[in-house]
C-alpha cells in the first residue's frame, strides 16, 4: 500500500468516534499490520498516541466488550511500536541501557479487556497483550480503560492525588519505573519534548 494511501486511511480511521470508529477497527488493524506499524511510525510518528485518544472519545471500554480481540490487537500494537521506536531514540535507548535490573510491568483495565504488560530487560523494551503471572510481575498499572489510555498519552498525572489509577508492587520501583513511562509517553507522541504532565511519584 502506497505511503499516502496508508496515511489518508489512517487519517480517515482518527476522524472517526462511536459507531464509526467501531465498523472501521477491524479492517484498519488488518491494514497496519499488512503495512507494518514499524513502517507506519517513521511516516506518522504521532500515529499511536492519536489512535488511542480517538478511542478516549468513543466509550474505550463499551468499545473493546464489544470487539472481540480489539483490545489485544491495540495492545501488541502499540508495544511493537513502542519498541521499535525505542530502538532508535537515544533518550530512550540511554534510559533502558541505565536500568539497574529488570523490570516486569502489568497493565489491567478493571471494566474492558484492555490487558497488556511490558518488560525492561538487557537495554531493551518489550510488551504485548495479556497480563505476566502475578508471581512474576514486580509492578501494576489498574484502572478505568480510559485513565489508563490517559497515562499512556501523559494526560494523567501519576500522583497520589489520582484515585482512578491504582497501582500494586513494593514502593521501591517508583523510581525506576516512572522514567521509562515519561519516556514511553514522548515515543508515542512522536517527540522527544518532556511529558510535563507526568510527575515524578505514582
Amino acid at each position: 500500500m502506497p505511503e499516502e494511501t496508508i496515511k489518508k486511511s489512517m487519517d480517515d480511521l482518527l476522524a472517526l468516534s462511536g459507531e464509526g470508529l467501531k465498523r472501521k477497527l477491524p479492517g484498519a488493524f488488518n491494514e497496519i499490520r499488512e503495512y507494518g506499524i514499524k513502517k507506519l511510525l517513521e511516516e506518522y510518528p504521532d500515529f499511536l498516541a492519536k489512535l488511542l485518544a480517538a478511542f478516549r472519545k468513543s466509550d474505550p471500554a463499551g468499545l473493546f466488550n464489544q470487539l472481540p480481540g480489539a483490545a489485544d490487537q491495540l495492545m501488541d500494537l502499540l508495544w511493537e511500536g513502542v519498541a521499535s521506536r525505542a530502538e532508535q531514540v537515544k533518550e530512550m535507548k540511554a534510559l533502558l541501557e541505565r536500568a539497574e535490573r529488570p523490570m516486569h510491568v502489568n497493565i489491567e483495565a478493571s471494566d474492558s479487556p484492555f490487558r497488556g504488560h511490558f518488560i525492561v530487560q538487557e537495554g531493551k523494551i518489550t510488551g504485548r497483550s495479556g497480563l505476566l503471572h502475578f508471581k512474576d510481575e514486580d509492578f501494576r498499572f489498574m484502572g478505568p480503560t480510559e485513565v489508563l489510555m490517559d497515562l499512556l498519552t501523559g494526560d494523567l498525572p501519576m500522583g497520589f492525588s489520582n484515585l482512578r489509577l491504582q497501582t500494586a508492587g513494593h514502593s521501591g520501583w517508583v523510581s525506576r519505573i516512572a522514567p521509562v513511562v515519561r519516556e514511553i509517553v514522548k515515543l508515542l507522541k512522536g517527540t522527544q519534548a518532556p511529558a510535563d504532565k507526568i510527575g515524578s511519584g505514582i
